[in-house]
């Protein structure tokens, strides 16, 4: 048994409002078995989950790592271990200005499980229901 990774060329750089799953159609060819894997900072730029950081200050996204923390478990420097609302633990509550645009920091989607089976169904039906995804 083997498992081959395969990295979707030709992704667009994602906006607040577009359809992951019509991009990922455009971009690639889903067959019946494969795994598609999408990383939680395109589903948070496509469901608008950016909101604007004091570009200036390497540390005003700090408030926000306190807003959508339920538990702080650690903290080290400027790194915060804690637990989000959806019990994820993880660093700065999955807080992220990597990639972005100056002044924009991207926050956790607010039901991944939900914004999964969206990407799903729409992707299987752009490829036929046969597919097993």
């Amino acid at each position: 048994m083997s498992i081959e990774l395969i990295a979707v060329a030709g992704m667009p750089e994602l906006r607040p409002g577009d359809d992951i799953a019509t991009v990922v159609a455009v971009a690639t060819d889903v067959r019946s078995g494969d795994v598609l894997v999408v990383t939680q900072k395109i589903v948070s730029k496509a469901e608008n989950r950016l909101v604007a950081v004091d570009a200036d200050d390497p540390f005003s996204h700090k408030a926000l790592v306190e807003e959508e923390s339920v538990r702080v478990l650690r903290r080290r420097g400027d790194l915060v271990i804690s637990e989000t609302e959806h019990g994820f633990v993880c660093a700065n509550a999955g807080v992220d200005r990597s990639n972005l645009d100056d002044g924009t920091a991207a926050l956790l989607p607010r039901d991944s499980d939900r914004s999964a089976r969206r990407i799903r169904d729409r992707v299987r039906s752009y490829f036929g229901s046969a597919h097993s995804l």
